[in-house]
């Protein structure tokens, strides 16, 4: 009587392993034709031709142009070697202001042009805006943890809604992109943000 036939062991690790290198082409492409392009002369075809892939594939990873540059800004703000808001809000409460400022300057020198290419972008494509919108609240609250951070120390002028606010609104890309452009470097760029929040923010 023959053996039954050995069945082969299903390998799910090389399979998410393959499908996360392929989701990582996609968006390394995306990202060179969205810079070069912008986000509404960019096809999706485009891209599918940039990575070497099928627009079906594209379409099962991204469920539209919009999500993908999300993904694409979202690969950008990973990856840098900036701390994590953790490590920055366990940090001694003298230091949060500084490491913050250091932390910006190295996200916005990695995906500072691709988000202001998002918000610019959003103005002109409904199918962006809640995503926009949604990262903006990410970033706000993250900003909340800083600035009740620095509250609890007894630290702030004024208030840590109001605190959080400052934040968003001065450790912007817009912000970064204009100061770097005038012509100072990611470090300056790190000391003015540091010294500005002081300034503004703490007593």
């Amino acid at each position: 009587m023959s053996e039954p036939p050995v069945k082969r062991k299903y390998d799910s690790t090389s399979r998410r392993a393959a499908a996360a290198a392929t989701r990582d082409r996609i968006c390394a492409a995306a990202e060179e034709l969205f810079v070069r392009d912008g986000y509404g002369r960019t096809s999706i075809r485009a891209v599918a031709r940039a990575a070497g892939v099928a627009e079906a594939t594209i379409y099962l990873t991204f469920p539209n142009k919009a999500a993908l540059l999300d993904a694409v800004i979202l690969r950008a703000i990973r990856d840098n070697p900036s701390e994590t808001l953790a490590t920055i809000a366990a940090a001694p409460p003298a230091e949060v202001l500084a490491r913050v400022a250091a932390s910006n300057a190295l996200l916005m020198a990695r995906a500072g042009h691709l988000i202001a290419l998002g918000e610019s972008a959003a103005l002109m494509h409904a199918e962006l805006r809640p995503l926009r919108d949604a990262a903006h609240g990410r970033l706000r609250a993250a900003f909340r943890t800083i600035a009740d951070v620095l509250s609890e120390a007894g630290l702030l002028r004024g208030d840590a809604a109001a605190a959080a606010d400052t934040l968003f609104g001065i450790a912007s890309e817009s912000t970064y992109l204009r100061m770097t452009e005038a012509g100072l470097s990611a470090d300056d760029y790190a000391r003015w943000l540091s010294d500005t929040l002081t300034v503004v923010l703490l007593k």
